[in-house]
């Protein structure tokens, strides 16, 4: 006899095998692993990682004062604060903007490559790294809160204007997409031999 849980509900049922059945209580169709759970959640991180470059490189605001429009990346942006002395928000953006968000993508992409190298490490540390990663997952999208917020206040046509940039629908991109590959991971492998 072995012991299945349910991975909607988390319903516990005991089966002579694995093989597949549906959840009594939610109409879940119960497998011992999550199906292509480490591919998927690979190819959304790895996609991320590429969406990271041009949410770094182009301008993720866009303002137009007196018809003249500028635009700022995450770091000029960074660099701006800390000339101006605001070194608190400085701080704030570089780690949600930056450092969240890499710590996130290597972080998914080390325990996956650990789970096909075989690194040695233990098992609940791999998973202690996973729940790290998925509970920070929500703060890097104060970034687009904040050009969203403004964006939506200060709309003055062309004496001064607010746009979110190419890079805040990157960088949207990239939570949402490295949110979804946590999200989409099944943690029992982690466990499988």
């Amino acid at each position: 006899m072995v012991l299945i849980s349910c991975k909607n509900c988390h319903e516990m049922y005991e089966r002579v095998d694995y093989t597949s059945f549906k959840c009594t209580a939610c109409n879940h169709t119960v497998r011992r692993r999550v199906k292509n759970s480490l591919q998927v959640s690979l190819a959304l991180v790895l996609t991320a990682l590429f969406l990271f470059v041009p949410a770094m490189v182009y301008p993720m605001m866009e303002v137009t004062q007196l018809g003249v429009e500028q635009g700022s990346t995450i770091l000029e942006g960074v660099i701006s604060f800390l000339s101006h002395g605001d070194y608190f928000i400085a701080i704030v953006i570089l780690t949600a903007s930056v450092i969240i968000p890499l710590i996130k993508l290597f972080g998914l992409l080390f325990i996956f490559t650990s789970l096909s190298i075989n690194i040695k490490m233990k098992n609940k540390t791999k998973l202690r790294i996973f729940y790290f990663i998925e509970a920070i997952g929500k703060w890097s999208m104060i970034d687009i809160y904040v050009v969203a917020l403004l964006a939506s206040v200060v709309q003055l046509d062309e004496i001064f204007n607010i746009k979110g940039g190419v890079a805040a629908t990157s960088f949207s991109l990239v939570v949402v997409l490295t949110m979804i590959a946590a999200h989409r991971f099944d943690t029992r492998i982690i466990w499988d031999d």
